[in-house]
Protein backbone atom coordinates (compact mmCIF):
# COMPACT_ATOMS: atom_id res chain seq x y z
CA UNK A 1 0.00 0.00 0.00
CA UNK A 2 1.07 3.76 -0.66
CA UNK A 3 0.87 6.47 2.16
CA UNK A 4 -2.55 7.53 0.65
CA UNK A 5 -3.65 4.23 0.58
CA UNK A 6 -2.95 3.21 3.93
CA UNK A 7 -4.19 6.27 5.90
CA UNK A 8 -7.62 6.34 3.51
CA UNK A 9 -8.16 2.57 4.90
CA UNK A 10 -7.40 3.71 8.56
CA UNK A 11 -9.68 6.37 8.15
CA UNK A 12 -12.63 4.25 6.45
CA UNK A 13 -12.08 1.35 8.66
CA UNK A 14 -10.63 -0.64 5.94
CA UNK A 15 -8.47 -3.83 5.48
CA UNK A 16 -5.07 -2.57 6.09
CA UNK A 17 -1.22 -3.99 5.98
CA UNK A 18 -0.06 -2.09 9.64
CA UNK A 19 -0.83 0.87 11.61
CA UNK A 20 0.25 4.41 9.71
CA UNK A 21 2.57 5.75 11.44
CA UNK A 22 3.28 9.81 11.70
CA UNK A 23 3.75 12.45 14.10
CA UNK A 24 3.84 16.21 14.16
CA UNK A 25 7.32 17.79 13.56
CA UNK A 26 7.64 21.08 15.41
CA UNK A 27 9.01 24.22 13.84
CA UNK A 28 11.81 24.46 16.10
CA UNK A 29 12.89 20.50 15.32
CA UNK A 30 12.82 21.43 11.63
CA UNK A 31 14.85 24.85 12.46
CA UNK A 32 17.28 22.28 14.25
CA UNK A 33 17.50 20.04 11.04
CA UNK A 34 17.83 22.57 8.56
CA UNK A 35 19.34 25.59 10.28
CA UNK A 36 16.56 27.36 8.52
CA UNK A 37 14.52 30.40 9.34
CA UNK A 38 10.90 29.36 9.66
CA UNK A 39 9.94 31.42 6.68
CA UNK A 40 12.48 29.52 4.49
CA UNK A 41 11.08 26.11 6.16
CA UNK A 42 7.17 27.06 5.06
CA UNK A 43 8.52 28.04 1.80
CA UNK A 44 10.25 24.99 0.73
CA UNK A 45 7.34 22.69 1.93
CA UNK A 46 5.09 24.95 -0.16
CA UNK A 47 7.83 25.34 -3.43
CA UNK A 48 9.13 21.44 -2.88
CA UNK A 49 6.60 19.41 -0.79
CA UNK A 50 8.96 16.42 -1.39
CA UNK A 51 11.08 17.48 1.17
CA UNK A 52 9.41 16.94 3.86
CA UNK A 53 7.94 13.76 2.66
CA UNK A 54 11.54 13.14 2.12
CA UNK A 55 13.21 14.02 5.70
CA UNK A 56 9.65 11.69 7.21
CA UNK A 57 10.03 8.73 5.11
CA UNK A 58 13.97 8.77 6.30
CA UNK A 59 12.92 8.53 9.78
CA UNK A 60 10.68 5.61 9.44
CA UNK A 61 7.32 7.86 8.91
CA UNK A 62 4.57 7.21 6.26
CA UNK A 63 4.30 11.35 5.69
CA UNK A 64 1.82 13.52 6.02
CA UNK A 65 1.65 16.70 4.59
CA UNK A 66 0.13 19.74 7.37
CA UNK A 67 -0.90 22.67 5.66
CA UNK A 68 -2.54 25.43 7.16
CA UNK A 69 -6.31 27.43 5.66
CA UNK A 70 -5.65 31.29 5.13
CA UNK A 71 -6.61 32.67 8.13
CA UNK A 72 -7.34 37.09 8.35
CA UNK A 73 -7.03 36.84 12.57
CA UNK A 74 -5.29 34.19 14.09
CA UNK A 75 -2.38 33.04 11.49
CA UNK A 76 0.83 34.55 11.14
CA UNK A 77 1.45 36.18 7.21
CA UNK A 78 4.11 32.71 6.73
CA UNK A 79 1.72 30.80 4.96
CA UNK A 80 0.21 33.37 2.92
CA UNK A 81 2.68 32.34 1.01
CA UNK A 82 0.27 29.35 -0.16
CA UNK A 83 -2.51 31.73 -1.12
CA UNK A 84 -3.57 34.93 -2.67
CA UNK A 85 -6.55 37.23 -2.90
CA UNK A 86 -7.48 38.87 -6.60
CA UNK A 87 -7.79 42.45 -6.59
CA UNK A 88 -11.11 42.73 -6.85
CA UNK A 89 -12.06 40.25 -4.46
CA UNK A 90 -10.11 43.10 -1.89
CA UNK A 91 -12.19 45.77 -2.93
CA UNK A 92 -14.33 45.76 0.38
CA UNK A 93 -11.40 44.84 2.36
CA UNK A 94 -7.95 46.88 2.55
CA UNK A 95 -5.56 45.35 5.09
CA UNK A 96 -2.24 47.09 6.28
CA UNK A 97 -0.39 46.52 9.09
CA UNK A 98 2.18 47.85 11.89
CA UNK A 99 4.99 45.98 12.63
CA UNK A 100 7.00 46.15 16.08
CA UNK A 101 9.68 44.51 17.97
CA UNK A 102 8.06 43.46 21.16
CA UNK A 103 11.35 42.00 23.16
CA UNK A 104 13.91 40.01 21.80
CA UNK A 105 12.68 37.13 19.32
CA UNK A 106 8.51 38.75 19.62
CA UNK A 107 7.16 40.79 17.39
CA UNK A 108 4.01 42.47 17.45
CA UNK A 109 1.77 43.26 14.10
CA UNK A 110 -1.38 45.45 14.05
CA UNK A 111 -3.89 45.36 10.92
CA UNK A 112 -6.50 47.30 10.06
CA UNK A 113 -8.88 46.44 7.36
CA UNK A 114 -10.34 49.57 5.82
CA UNK A 115 -13.96 49.12 4.43
CA UNK A 116 -16.81 51.17 3.12
CA UNK A 117 -18.47 51.49 6.88
CA UNK A 118 -15.39 51.70 8.84
CA UNK A 119 -12.39 49.83 10.14
CA UNK A 120 -11.87 46.69 11.82
CA UNK A 121 -8.39 46.69 14.06
CA UNK A 122 -6.87 43.32 15.08
CA UNK A 123 -3.55 42.49 16.62
CA UNK A 124 -0.93 39.29 17.23
CA UNK A 125 2.33 38.55 18.63
CA UNK A 126 4.94 36.28 16.97
CA UNK A 127 8.24 34.67 18.42
CA UNK A 128 9.01 30.70 19.23
CA UNK A 129 6.86 29.67 16.21
CA UNK A 130 3.79 30.57 18.13
CA UNK A 131 1.10 33.23 17.53
CA UNK A 132 -0.75 34.87 20.26
CA UNK A 133 -3.55 37.25 19.63
CA UNK A 134 -3.08 41.05 21.29
CA UNK A 135 -6.56 42.57 20.15
CA UNK A 136 -9.74 40.73 18.21
CA UNK A 137 -11.60 41.97 15.82
CA UNK A 138 -15.18 41.35 16.97
CA UNK A 139 -15.28 44.10 20.16
CA UNK A 140 -19.11 45.23 19.23
CA UNK A 141 -21.60 43.48 17.20
CA UNK A 142 -21.11 46.23 14.53
CA UNK A 143 -17.91 44.83 13.98
CA UNK A 144 -19.75 41.61 13.54
CA UNK A 145 -21.71 43.62 10.66
CA UNK A 146 -18.75 44.52 8.82
CA UNK A 147 -17.39 41.19 8.41
CA UNK A 148 -20.35 39.83 7.58
CA UNK A 149 -20.60 42.67 4.44
CA UNK A 150 -17.25 43.12 3.77
CA UNK A 151 -14.92 40.11 4.14
CA UNK A 152 -13.22 38.61 1.15
CA UNK A 153 -15.97 35.83 -0.53
CA UNK A 154 -14.40 32.86 0.30
CA UNK A 155 -14.55 31.32 -2.99
CA UNK A 156 -12.31 33.95 -4.79
CA UNK A 157 -9.10 32.58 -2.90
CA UNK A 158 -6.45 31.36 -5.22
CA UNK A 159 -5.36 28.40 -4.28
CA UNK A 160 -3.47 27.19 -7.00
CA UNK A 161 -0.25 26.33 -4.95
CA UNK A 162 -2.02 24.34 -2.76
CA UNK A 163 -3.17 22.10 -5.68
CA UNK A 164 -0.20 22.14 -7.33
CA UNK A 165 1.59 20.65 -3.68
CA UNK A 166 -1.09 17.55 -3.84
CA UNK A 167 -0.34 16.90 -7.23
CA UNK A 168 3.68 16.75 -6.98
CA UNK A 169 3.16 14.61 -4.00
CA UNK A 170 1.14 11.85 -5.37
CA UNK A 171 0.54 8.77 -3.43
CA UNK A 172 4.04 9.23 -0.91
CA UNK A 173 2.09 12.08 1.50
CA UNK A 174 -1.45 12.16 3.08
CA UNK A 175 -2.57 15.43 3.19
CA UNK A 176 -3.84 16.81 6.55
CA UNK A 177 -5.28 20.45 6.14
CA UNK A 178 -5.48 22.76 9.12
CA UNK A 179 -8.91 24.01 9.46
CA UNK A 180 -9.84 26.01 12.02
CA UNK A 181 -13.82 24.68 13.59
CA UNK A 182 -16.34 27.53 14.39
CA UNK A 183 -16.24 27.61 17.93
CA UNK A 184 -12.11 28.10 17.90
CA UNK A 185 -12.47 30.91 15.08
CA UNK A 186 -15.27 32.62 17.13
CA UNK A 187 -12.26 32.46 19.72
CA UNK A 188 -9.93 34.24 17.84
CA UNK A 189 -12.12 36.53 16.83
CA UNK A 190 -13.98 37.76 19.96
CA UNK A 191 -11.47 36.37 23.03
CA UNK A 192 -12.36 32.78 24.43
CA UNK A 193 -12.85 34.45 27.97
CA UNK A 194 -15.15 36.79 26.35
CA UNK A 195 -16.93 34.74 24.24
CA UNK A 196 -17.50 32.42 27.12
CA UNK A 197 -19.03 35.33 29.39
CA UNK A 198 -21.31 35.65 26.28
CA UNK A 199 -22.60 32.27 26.58
CA UNK A 200 -24.95 33.21 29.56
CA UNK A 201 -24.85 37.02 28.79
CA UNK A 202 -25.54 37.20 25.39
CA UNK A 203 -26.21 33.30 24.09
CA UNK A 204 -27.79 35.19 20.86
CA UNK A 205 -24.89 36.61 19.77
CA UNK A 206 -22.78 33.67 20.02
CA UNK A 207 -25.19 31.93 18.01
CA UNK A 208 -25.44 34.71 15.34
CA UNK A 209 -21.22 34.57 15.06
CA UNK A 210 -21.33 30.72 15.09
CA UNK A 211 -23.60 30.74 11.87
CA UNK A 212 -21.64 33.63 10.30
CA UNK A 213 -18.69 31.48 11.19
CA UNK A 214 -20.32 28.05 9.88
CA UNK A 215 -22.05 29.30 6.58
CA UNK A 216 -18.13 30.85 5.87
CA UNK A 217 -16.36 27.55 6.72
CA UNK A 218 -19.01 25.67 4.33
CA UNK A 219 -18.63 27.99 1.38
CA UNK A 220 -14.66 27.06 1.74
CA UNK A 221 -14.94 24.17 1.99
CA UNK A 222 -16.53 23.63 -0.93
CA UNK A 223 -14.01 25.50 -2.69
CA UNK A 224 -10.34 24.33 -1.02
CA UNK A 225 -12.33 20.29 -1.87
CA UNK A 226 -11.22 21.58 -5.33
CA UNK A 227 -7.38 21.06 -5.26
CA UNK A 228 -7.34 17.15 -4.12
CA UNK A 229 -6.70 17.44 -0.27
CA UNK A 230 -6.94 14.04 1.37
CA UNK A 231 -8.35 15.44 4.92
CA UNK A 232 -9.66 17.83 6.81
CA UNK A 233 -7.99 18.19 10.28
CA UNK A 234 -11.08 20.46 12.04
CA UNK A 235 -9.34 21.97 14.60
CA UNK A 236 -11.36 22.36 17.55
CA UNK A 237 -8.49 23.14 20.21
CA UNK A 238 -10.54 25.43 22.58
CA UNK A 239 -13.50 22.72 22.78
CA UNK A 240 -12.33 20.93 25.93
CA UNK A 241 -11.25 24.20 27.99
CA UNK A 242 -13.75 23.60 30.82
CA UNK A 243 -17.29 23.21 29.30
CA UNK A 244 -19.79 21.18 30.16
CA UNK A 245 -21.63 18.48 27.54
CA UNK A 246 -24.66 21.07 28.14
CA UNK A 247 -22.86 23.76 26.64
CA UNK A 248 -20.98 21.98 24.18
CA UNK A 249 -24.19 20.66 22.61
CA UNK A 250 -25.89 23.76 22.41
CA UNK A 251 -23.15 26.19 21.15
CA UNK A 252 -20.65 23.92 18.95
CA UNK A 253 -22.15 20.11 18.61
CA UNK A 254 -24.48 21.70 15.79
CA UNK A 255 -22.01 23.93 13.77
CA UNK A 256 -19.65 21.10 13.79
CA UNK A 257 -21.87 18.89 12.27
CA UNK A 258 -22.88 20.65 9.07
CA UNK A 259 -19.38 21.75 8.49
CA UNK A 260 -17.69 17.98 8.91
CA UNK A 261 -21.05 17.11 6.57
CA UNK A 262 -19.99 19.54 3.87
CA UNK A 263 -16.65 18.50 4.55
CA UNK A 264 -17.43 14.40 3.61
CA UNK A 265 -20.09 15.22 0.83
CA UNK A 266 -17.25 17.54 -0.83
CA UNK A 267 -14.94 14.42 -0.81
CA UNK A 268 -12.45 15.10 2.25
CA UNK A 269 -11.80 12.96 5.16
CA UNK A 270 -11.94 14.25 8.48
CA UNK A 271 -10.39 14.35 11.71
CA UNK A 272 -12.00 15.88 15.02
CA UNK A 273 -9.00 17.30 16.32
CA UNK A 274 -9.32 18.35 20.23
CA UNK A 275 -6.00 18.63 21.63
CA UNK A 276 -6.22 18.87 25.16
CA UNK A 277 -9.96 17.44 27.58
CA UNK A 278 -13.20 16.30 26.27
CA UNK A 279 -13.51 12.82 27.62
CA UNK A 280 -17.01 14.66 29.14
CA UNK A 281 -18.57 14.43 25.73
CA UNK A 282 -16.55 12.25 23.66
CA UNK A 283 -19.49 10.30 22.28
CA UNK A 284 -20.62 14.03 21.24
CA UNK A 285 -17.18 14.23 19.34
CA UNK A 286 -18.09 11.29 17.49
CA UNK A 287 -21.83 12.09 16.36
CA UNK A 288 -20.77 15.24 14.45
CA UNK A 289 -20.00 12.17 12.27
CA UNK A 290 -16.39 12.53 11.31
CA UNK A 291 -13.79 9.60 10.23
CA UNK A 292 -11.32 10.19 12.82
CA UNK A 293 -10.56 11.55 16.17
CA UNK A 294 -7.29 13.38 17.72
CA UNK A 295 -5.20 14.13 19.64
CA UNK A 296 -6.32 11.57 22.47
CA UNK A 297 -3.68 13.71 24.89
CA UNK A 298 -3.32 11.55 27.77
CA UNK A 299 -3.89 12.73 31.62
CA UNK A 300 0.44 11.91 31.22
CA UNK A 301 0.68 15.33 29.42
CA UNK A 302 -2.03 18.25 29.16
CA UNK A 303 -5.16 15.89 28.25
CA UNK A 304 -7.48 13.55 29.87
CA UNK A 305 -7.96 11.17 27.83
CA UNK A 306 -7.15 7.43 28.28
CA UNK A 307 -6.61 5.29 24.98
CA UNK A 308 -8.14 2.09 26.30
CA UNK A 309 -11.53 3.87 27.49
CA UNK A 310 -11.98 5.79 24.13
CA UNK A 311 -11.62 2.97 21.96
CA UNK A 312 -13.86 1.01 24.91
CA UNK A 313 -16.44 3.88 24.67
CA UNK A 314 -15.89 4.55 20.66
CA UNK A 315 -13.56 2.94 18.81
CA UNK A 316 -16.26 0.70 16.48
CA UNK A 317 -17.94 4.19 15.73
CA UNK A 318 -14.50 6.53 14.19
CA UNK A 319 -10.65 5.63 14.10
CA UNK A 320 -8.30 7.04 16.56
CA UNK A 321 -5.77 9.33 15.29
CA UNK A 322 -2.88 9.92 17.78
CA UNK A 323 -2.42 8.78 21.82
CA UNK A 324 1.59 8.87 21.72
CA UNK A 325 2.87 10.95 24.41
CA UNK A 326 5.80 13.07 22.21
CA UNK A 327 7.00 14.18 25.12
CA UNK A 328 8.63 11.08 26.41
CA UNK A 329 10.81 11.38 23.25
CA UNK A 330 13.31 13.98 24.86
CA UNK A 331 14.90 12.04 27.28
CA UNK A 332 13.16 8.66 26.96
CA UNK A 333 15.32 5.31 26.73
CA UNK A 334 14.35 3.45 23.65
CA UNK A 335 13.10 0.49 25.86
CA UNK A 336 10.76 3.05 27.56
CA UNK A 337 9.94 4.11 24.05
CA UNK A 338 9.08 0.86 22.22
CA UNK A 339 7.02 0.30 25.39
CA UNK A 340 5.30 3.02 25.04
CA UNK A 341 4.38 2.13 21.42
CA UNK A 342 3.18 -0.94 22.32
CA UNK A 343 1.00 0.50 25.13
CA UNK A 344 -1.03 2.01 22.63
CA UNK A 345 -1.84 -0.50 20.03
CA UNK A 346 -2.20 -2.69 21.96
CA UNK A 347 -4.87 0.28 23.15
CA UNK A 348 -6.26 1.32 20.08
CA UNK A 349 -5.41 -0.90 16.80
CA UNK A 350 -7.53 -3.81 17.04
CA UNK A 351 -9.62 -3.97 13.49
CA UNK A 352 -7.22 -1.73 12.18
CA UNK A 353 -8.82 2.19 13.40
CA UNK A 354 -6.28 3.36 14.70
CA UNK A 355 -3.46 5.57 13.52
CA UNK A 356 -0.34 5.64 15.46
CA UNK A 357 0.97 9.54 15.87
CA UNK A 358 2.22 11.67 18.51
CA UNK A 359 -0.57 13.66 20.22
CA UNK A 360 1.31 17.19 19.95
CA UNK A 361 4.23 18.40 17.70
CA UNK A 362 7.85 17.24 19.04
CA UNK A 363 9.63 20.18 19.98
CA UNK A 364 12.54 18.70 21.74
CA UNK A 365 14.08 14.99 21.16
CA UNK A 366 16.92 13.26 21.99
CA UNK A 367 19.15 12.15 18.68
CA UNK A 368 18.20 8.64 18.01
CA UNK A 369 15.08 8.74 19.39
CA UNK A 370 12.86 9.00 16.55
CA UNK A 371 14.05 6.08 14.53
CA UNK A 372 12.57 3.35 17.91
CA UNK A 373 9.89 5.12 17.56
CA UNK A 374 8.85 4.50 14.02
CA UNK A 375 10.54 0.87 14.07
CA UNK A 376 8.55 -0.12 16.76
CA UNK A 377 5.89 0.49 15.17
CA UNK A 378 6.31 -0.90 12.14
CA UNK A 379 7.02 -4.15 14.60
CA UNK A 380 4.35 -4.18 16.26
CA UNK A 381 2.03 -2.53 14.42
CA UNK A 382 1.42 -5.31 11.80
CA UNK A 383 -1.78 -7.29 10.82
Amino acid sequence: MNTVERYTAAYTGKSLDRVPISAWLGMPLLQEFTGWPIPRIIKEIITNPLWIVELQESLGFDPIVVTVDDRWFSMHYYWRMLYSWPEAALDTWRVTAKVSEASKGFTDYQFTATTPEGPVTWGYQVGGAQVGELERPIKEESDLDLLIKYMPQPESLNQDKLAAMVNTVGGRGFFTHNFIGVWGEAANMRGLVTLCTDIYERPEFVKRISEFLMERSIRRIKHLAQTGLHSLLYDQSWVGVGFSPQVYREFMLPYDREVVRAAREAGMLVSYHNCGRGTLFLEDMVSTGADALETLTPKTSSGDFDLADVKHRVGHAITLNGGFNERILASATVEAIRDEVKWCLDAAARDGRYILRTCGQIFDVAPGNLEPFTTAGREFGRF
